[in-house]
Parts: C-alpha cells; sequence; structure tokens
C-alpha cells in the first residue's frame, strides 16, 4: 500500500525548537541570513517564530572587518570606523526587533572600542548575559574597568544589571606552538643527515612559543600559562573589581589562592596546573578547585563560551570527559618551581628555590642535594632535569654544550658551528 505522506523537509525539522537550538550555534551570522532568504517561511522561522532560538547565541567574531590607517570620514574617528561592521551588525538586529533575543555576544579579536561596550549596554533592548571580548583590539584595561564600575555601582537601578560572565583574559583559541616538547618533535633525532636535516632546522619548523605568551587555553584541560601579567599595570585593580564582582558578574580569571608571604599582595592566577597538584606529593597546600564542590565565585569561566545556554553554571562546567579538579596559580609564586617545557610543579614542602632559601644547601640529610631545575638555554627557560636531559646536548666535536632546540642547523651530536655547511673545524682549532 502506498503511503500518501510526503517526506519530511528542512523546514519541518527546523521548525522543531530543540532541533533547531542544536543547529543554529554551529552556523556563521551570514549563514543564517542565507537560511532566512531562501523563503518566506524561513524567514518567518528566523526572525519571528523561533527568534529567541536562532539568534541567542549570536557571534560576531567571523565578521570581516576593514583595515585602514585613518578614518573614512572627517566626524568619524579610527576606532568607530574599524567598529563599523560589528556596530552595523547590532543595529540590524535591533531594528528588526531581535536584539533582545541574543543573550550570549562573542566578539573575540574584533576592534571593539569602549564607545561600543557603552552602546551596548545602553541599549533598552539588550540583554547580553555572557559577553566574550578576549583578543579585542581598541580596548583598554582602564576604559574596560571603568565601565564594569559603572554596570556594578550600588546605586545602580534594581534590575540594570544583566551581564553574569565576562571573557576576556584568556586566549580566544588555543595556541597551536606549546612549550611542551612531544615525541613527534624528537623523531629527528635518529638519523639526521645535512644541514636541511638537522635537528635545529627541522625543530625550527615547528612553532616554539616565547615563555611571556600561552601555552594553552584551558583551566581544565591541559597546563601551562593562560596569559601574561608582566605588561599588565592594572592587575590591582583588577582584583579589586573581580572581588567586588562577586555573585554578580563571573570572570575567566580566579584570584591566586596562594600567597608565598604575608606581606605578597594579591595576584591573578594565570597558570593552569592540571588535576595532578605538585611533582613529588600529588598535591598542593591550597586546596583544588572542583567544579560542583567549590563556590561559583572562586571558579573561573572555561572556554569556549557555552552554546546551548547562557547561564554562569554552563560557562563554569568542564566538558564531557574533562577532569572537574584543577590548580590553579600565579606565576610569582611558581618561579623556581614550574618547568616551562613540560609544565611539571613542585608545591613549597617539596621544593625550595636556591633563590629563595635563606641559607645555601648544604649535602647534609634532609636537605636537597640535586636540584629539580635548571636554566642552561635562554630561550628554554627553567627546565626539570628530564627536559635538559633531551635538550642540552654536548658537542662531539668541541665540547661545547648546546640546545637542539635554539641553537641554530645542530644535530644530535656537533652544535651549530661545527655541524654548519663548509664542515668548519672546532672552537678548539680557533
Amino acid at each position: 500500500m502506498e503511503s500518501n505522506h510526503l517526506p519530511t523537509t528542512l523546514l519541518d525539522l527546523l521548525d522543531n525548537h530543540l532541533i533547531l537550538s542544536h543547529v543554529v550555534p554551529f552556523l556563521s551570522p551570514s549563514a543564517l541570513l542565507s537560511l532566512a532568504a531562501a523563503s518566506k517561511s524561513f524567514y518567518s522561522l528566523v526572525f519571528v517564530t523561533h527568534s529567541r532560538y536562532t539568534f541567542r547565541h549570536l557571534d560576531l567574531s567571523t565578521l570581516p572587518y576593514v583595515y585602514n590607517f585613518g578614518p573614512s570620514t572627517n566626524h568619524e574617528s579610527d576606532e568607530d570606523y574599524l567598529a563599523a561592521p560589528v556596530r552595523r551588525a547590532l543595529y540590524v538586529l535591533n531594528k528588526k526587533a531581535v536584539l533582545s533575543c541574543v543573550t550570549t555576544l562573542v566578539l573575540d579579536g574584533m576592534p571593539v572600542p569602549a564607545t561600543l561596550l557603552w552602546e551596548i549596554f545602553r541599549a533598552d533592548a539588550s540583554n547580553i548575559r555572557i559577553l566574550s571580548i578576549r583578543d579585542v583590539k581598541n580596548l583598554g584595561d582602564e576604559k574596560l574597568l571603568q565601565l564594569l564600575r559603572h554596570l556594578v555601582r550600588p546605586s545602580r537601578p534594581e534590575g540594570s544589571l544583566k551581564l553574569k560572565a565576562l571573557y576576556y583574559f584568556t586566549p580566544s583559541v588555543p595556541v597551536k606552538g606549546s612549550r611542551s616538547w612531544s615525541p613527534e618533535r624528537w623523531r629527528f633525532l635518529e638519523t639526521p643527515q645535512g644541514v636541511t636535516d638537522t635537528l635545529g632546522s627541522q625543530l625550527g619548523q615547528c612553532h616554539i612559543s616565547d615563555p611571556n605568551v600561552p601555552t594553552t587555553s584551558s583551566w581544565t584541560n591541559g597546563r601551562g600559562v593562560l596569559f601574561n601579567t608582566a605588561f599588565m599595570n592594572s592587575e590591582e585593580e583588577w582584583i579589586q573589581l573581580i572581588e567586588s564582582c562577586q555573585g554578580l558578574i563571573a570572570f575567566d580569571v580566579v584570584i591566586c589562592h596562594h600567597a608565598p608571604s604575608s606581606e605578597d599582595r594579591p595576584r591573578l592566577a594565570n597558570v593552569a596546573l592540571g588535576a595532578d597538584g605538585c611533582q613529588d606529593c600529588h598535591a598542593a597546600p591550597e586546596q583544588p578547585r572542583i567544579f560542583g564542590r567549590t563556590p561559583a565565585h572562586d571558579l573561573p569561566l572555561l572556554s569556549p563560551p557555552p552554546l546551548f545556554a547562557s547561564t554562569v553554571k554552563a560557562a563554569q562546567c568542564p566538558a564531557p570527559g574533562e577532569n572537574p579538579k584543577f590548580y590553579a596559580r600565579c606565576t610569582h609564586c611558581l618561579q623556581g618551581r614550574r618547568c616551562e617545557s613540560c609544565n611539571i610543579w613542585w608545591c613549597e614542602n617539596c621544593y625550595t628555590p636556591p633563590s629563595q632559601r635563606s641559607a645555601p644547601a648544604r649535602k647534609s640529610a634532609g636537605e636537597i642535594k640535586v636540584e629539580f631545575l635548571t636554566r642552561r638555554c635562554y630561550e628554554c627557560g627553567w627546565i626539570c632535569r628530564s627536559c635538559a636531559e633531551r635538550a642540552i646536548r654536548q658537542c662531539q666535536r668541541c665540547g661545547t654544550s648546546y640546545c637542539v632546540l635554539h641553537d641554530g642547523p645542530c644535530s644530535a651530536t656537533e652544535c651549530d658551528w661545527c655541524s654548519s655547511s663548509g664542515r668548519r673545524r672546532g672552537r678548539e682549532d680557533f
């Protein structure tokens, strides 16, 4: 018996709000507009019937923006001109009465001046709860701090504060060049032949990160530096703001729990240490942060911003398969305790760096006989003995120690000088 039922169409599937809400976050704004332009039925579905689902999560970080060294008109500043694409997109959404449906707004990497943020939060139709402005351009810390202080001021009208979460500190995309040395980087040790096949030249093709740039983008899934505070002049102001925003606005950063001395000021935790704890005792003097046990104001927002919910709980919840337990500290209290290559670390109970010892270390019982970290290459930084054994070599021709990662086109047995083209003689001959 033949069936008279027509096959299910795409419009029928997307008309189910459960399916639509799980599909739309993966569409770019241009793809969503193209879908709405397909027919009147799709236009009604996108902008009328299910607008609260189609525009709940809006990612404008993929918008093309202009590069120009000057303003387009005499009445427009450089910042306003560069922010025109984002401002135009928000204007169109407001004109079509769907701006109030946007609860998660992602502006990562876009030119976002402070004036644009003021316009967003002052708009009557604005209902943004999660805002991501990581790696944005034309936005300074002072102007952002001023804006946030205004939002959380005690004299604010009741119900005026709608922002609940702010992504600003962590990198917007995972950093490909990590200082952790994977086994693939050592496969060139087997049979190096010729200058182009030497270890140094081959490893030069792999990006080696600077110690001051991020080496991970997640608090729970990885180890390493998330952001650099060395050039942050307003760290104390950020700490004061974060403390005053407890229970109001959550951030993608937390305050370091551990201070080496009572005279030390609070600092922002910018190093993810994983869930294993100290390399020796597998713990730490401070308690680890665990999702579900640690108070919400003491947990950071996790990357990326949630796709299917606009709540702080969803932004702090680890992804399936990730460990909900992690340690986070600042680079100041980890100075001399963390390997900058493999990111293993030691707590204060297990290791005291030489620079922090009150007296020179003696080789008596109970004293440290072998240092955990060493610095034999400036670019490698402080690394553990295991990483030093893999990175530092002694030239079999001239006897000089060298780093196989940073000392030019070296090989597994010869330094860059002895293995360079022309087969120069060893340094002892000069």
